[in-house]
């Protein structure tokens, strides 16, 4: 007897090994499964969200259009000064503030030049969607910037619509086809998230996901270089359980985040690559540890064992771990 649905997952389009270049973008579900690949390649060879976390198709597709047409988005026309003082950016996520509008552009073209480096050499796209709707400025003249965020401003200056999904396609289509162009190798792996937009009702929660499957789809059927991962089916038909999900029983838990990162793993890593992430995440990890008393002998005797663990990986994998390579632990 089964008690559960497994979901099938489609063929591997393209296998990650140790020298895979990734660049992730869309919803915090994106953000989750890049936070678990950080442990497993350095920062030269990742990019995980640039722009900060993104929603709808419309902002994600100006993230990746403006990668291979830096032109079309001067970084310069989305700034803004908010009532508080402090700088921000129509294109970005309110992770990126700064005091002064040279502060902000001086941290948004580190930012946009770390993910070109990354894009230019991509293997693997990883795409999550999460939501149809768009906020739209009143005072664009041409009324079609969607913000990737509101940024706290007053609802006065925004229009809410959800996105035709005609023009998505037509867009994202585009973008596609210039890409297997340009770069053959690489693929772009679409997602949905799987948190629930409660704000719409849980009926309108579900057109929501539908037309995003139905855009997905279609990409995916239109392109032999977009694939879909089920990680929407995942959480809701396989693991189908409350208790994967966070208290506010909208946002998938840690464990369902995990299970899912475990099935991505199994889908596309290489057998070298498991091993390379593996030795890889318990040295960064080990490196960042923080003594209580480093003046110790145990102390001394766990940095010497580091230290040779960190010249075999080198001799190994013909690449060094450097602190900034360590994640910031609790």
């Amino acid at each position: 007897m089964k008690f559960r649905t497994e979901i099938v997952l489609p063929p591997c389009p393209a296998t990650l090994s140790p020298q895979s270049h990734i660049l992730l973008a869309g919803s915090c579900f994106a953000e989750h499964i890049g936070e678990r690949l950080e442990q497993c390649f350095p920062n030269s060879r990742l990019c995980v969200n640039p722009h900060g976390v993104l929603y709808n198709p419309a902002s994600l597709h100006c993230l990746i259009d403006g990668l291979m047409h830096p032109e079309r988005y001067p970084i310069g026309e989305g700034l803004f000064e908010a009532a508080d003082g402090l700088w921000h950016h129509w294109d970005y996520s309110t992770k990126f503030t700064a005091p002064t509008a040279i502060g902000l552009l001086g941290v948004l073209h580190e930012r946009q030049a770390a993910a070109q480096a990354v894009f230019d050499k991509t293997d693997l796209l990883f795409i999550t969607f999460s939501t149809d709707h768009g906020y739209f400025l009143k005072n664009d003249l041409t009324g079609a910037r969607c913000v990737a965020n509101c940024h706290k401003q007053p609802a006065a200056l925004f229009e809410e619509r959800v996105l035709n999904t005609e023009e998505a396609f037509s867009k994202w289509n585009a973008l596609l086809k210039e890409l297997r162009e340009r770069r053959p190798q690489s693929h772009v792996v679409f997602t949905l998230s799987p948190y629930r937009y409660a704000k719409y009702g849980m009926h309108g929660n579900s057109l929501t996901k539908a037309r995003l499957l139905t855009l997905i789809d279609g990409l995916c059927t239109e392109n032999p270089n977009a694939t879909y991962f089920p990680a929407f089916e995942i959480v809701l038909d396989e693991l189908r359980d409350y208790r994967f999900y966070d208290a506010d029983m909208l946002h998938p838990s840690n464990q369902a985040v995990d299970y899912v990162w475990e099935r991505f793993v199994d889908w596309c890593f290489t057998p070298q690559l498991k091993t390379y992430g593996t030795e890889r995440e318990r040295l960064t990890r080990a490196m960042a540890h923080r003594p209580l008393h480093p003046e110790s002998e145990a102390y001394e005797r766990f940095r010497g064992e580091l230290d040779e663990a960190l010249a075999r990986f080198e001799l190994k994998w013909g690449e060094k771990i450097g602190e900034a390579d360590s994640p910031t632990l609790p």
